[in-house]
């Protein structure tokens, strides 16, 4: 009798190949594709800061019927069905459609950040010289910062005065609007100060510093042409009279430079997606678009929105928190209507999480920091990372076999096309996610991302196709009929 291994040979093995993306795309999810793909350019037009999207979110979250998630107190719960959202100091945000599952069976999460790498004003920016005004700053997360030289920026401002009102507004981003810049210095005098520095030091830290002025103060009968400061004091006048912000109320203040671009279609077929802010932004209008498609899941179904995952994920709205045990436990009492400890934890370790946050795929220019057998690629679906890290799986959490094979039971009844990746050569490339913290709370997690080229760069790529089936998906997962 022929055995499995006789049948084996005669056929010849059977090899995993990654397909394209796009030849898996029916004629009838065109238009899905293009009508996901022109939302993400309207949110990612919009949400150009931290406080920005979680106002954007939360408003078109109110719309779709979420409201904010209750304390109902021992032995009530909410109906399946039911959606709930949660808010932790404007700078983190959860959603749950609640399920039909008891809570001891855990949820579905899916965890995203959505910091973005940025220029950051210093808390007394404001000085003059040789005739031009210039705010000091200092960069946030991790740039190449001679990218951010020489390219068009906006300001996005938050402040709360003496009085207690809230000032919240942008220059730079609408129509008529001025926008503002770092200079870099002519090729013709820079060989000496700075063709032989290293790459990081192109552009320094302290060379960041953006123009926002140029024409002086008119001359007072005291005032010479010599006077000084009369650039700066000319923009502290512009500030106070349109936006009623004094000197002092700018180090109080909150101010985010960011690219001032526009998102836009890319390549002659329009089939990328270019765009300041895909890291992790992406994942994030993802999870929020699968969320607003579900029906009633099998288990209570959330997307879980962190910030400063580009620094460490420290502080009240990282995933190194307790905000996030705390949305969880509220959770846990809104599906249960227990919230003692032994039911917290029995749920939490229930749970299963997609950390979804976008990852860097082989680059066709820069092939060579790459293992291209093991590299995620532009236009192949959803990228699998077993494990993040670097070097020797520093940092990882590494997801079980166990929970991978859900996921892989999960994506070929979706028929959704996926890949598997790290990022870049093991001793050269890595990088880290949410995923190890979320893991430390006994939780099953594994990354599921988005190829994104030039990751961090104030224009980043990515594939329609791509973020068409992360849609796809996060919604399955959640909606977990699998």
């Amino acid at each position: 009798m022929a055995t499995k291994a006789d049948k084996s040979k005669k056929e010849g093995a059977k090899t995993f190949k990654v397909d394209c993306a796009w030849d898996k795309v029916k004629p009838t999810e065109l238009k899905q594709l293009e009508k996901r793909s022109q939302d993400y350019i309207e949110f990612i037009n919009a949400c150009k800061t931290e406080r920005g999207t979680i106002e954007f979110i939360e408003t078109r979250a109110q719309k779709a019927g979420f409201t904010l998630l209750p304390t109902l107190g021992k032995g009530k719960k909410l109906k399946p069905g039911s959606k709930v959202m949660f808010i932790n100091k404007n700078r983190a945000l959860g959603m749950a459609v609640i399920g039909k599952r008891p809570a001891s069976e855990g949820f579905r999460l899916i965890a995203a950040h959505h910091d973005v790498p940025r220029i950051d004003v210093k808390a007394t920016p404001l000085y003059e010289k040789h005739g031009l005004a210039l705010f000091k700053t200092h960069y946030y997360g991790g740039i190449k910062k001679f990218q951010w030289a020489a390219i068009p920026l906006s300001l996005h401002i938050f402040a709360i005065d003496r009085k207690g009102n809230k000032l919240s507004f942008s220059v730079g981003e609408n129509p008529g609007d001025p926008v503002f810049t770092i200079t870099d210095i002519a090729p013709h005098l820079g060989k000496k100060i700075q063709y032989e520095r290293k790459t990081a030091d192109v552009v320094s830290g302290e060379e960041l510093n953006i123009v926002v002025g140029h024409k002086p103060e008119e001359m007072g009968k005291d005032q010479t042409t010599e006077t000084p400061n009369r650039v700066k004091n000319a923009v502290l006048c512009q500030i106070e009279k349109h936006f009623g912000l004094t000197e002092e109320d700018l180090a109080w203040a909150e101010i985010r430079a960011v690219p001032a671009m526009k998102a836009s279609e890319v390549g002659f077929d329009r089939a990328l997606i270019g765009a300041y802010g895909h890291d992790d932004r992406a994942c994030v209008a993802a999870a929020f678009a699968a969320i607003n498609e579900l029906g009633a899941p099998e288990h209570t179904a959330a997307i879980l929105l962190l910030d400063k995952e580009e620094i460490g994920s420290a502080g009240p709205n990282g995933a190194q928190s307790m905000m996030v045990t705390d949305f969880l436990s509220m959770l846990t009492e809104a599906t249960s209507g227990e919230s003692t400890f032994a039911a917290i934890r029995t749920a939490i370790g229930a749970t299963q999480v997609l950390s979804a946050d976008t990852n860097a795929p082989i680059d066709p220019t820069f092939e060579g920091a790459y293992d291209p057998l093991n590299s995620g690629v532009v236009g192949k679906g959803v990228w699998i990372t077993k494990h993040s890290g670097s070097g020797g799986k520093s940092g990882s959490s590494e997801a079980d076999i166990e929970y991978l094979a859900c996921i892989r039971n999960m994506l070929s009844k979706e028929n959704i096309p996926y890949q598997f990746g790290e990022m870049g050569k093991v001793d050269e490339g890595g990088g880290g996610t949410v995923a190890y913290m979320l893991a430390n709370l006994n939780m099953s997690v594994v990354d599921i991302s988005l190829p994104t080229l030039s990751l961090h760069s104030p224009f980043e790529l990515i594939s329609k196709v791509d973020y068409h089936y992360s849609v796809s998906a996060y919604k399955a997962f959640m909606q977990n009929h699998y």
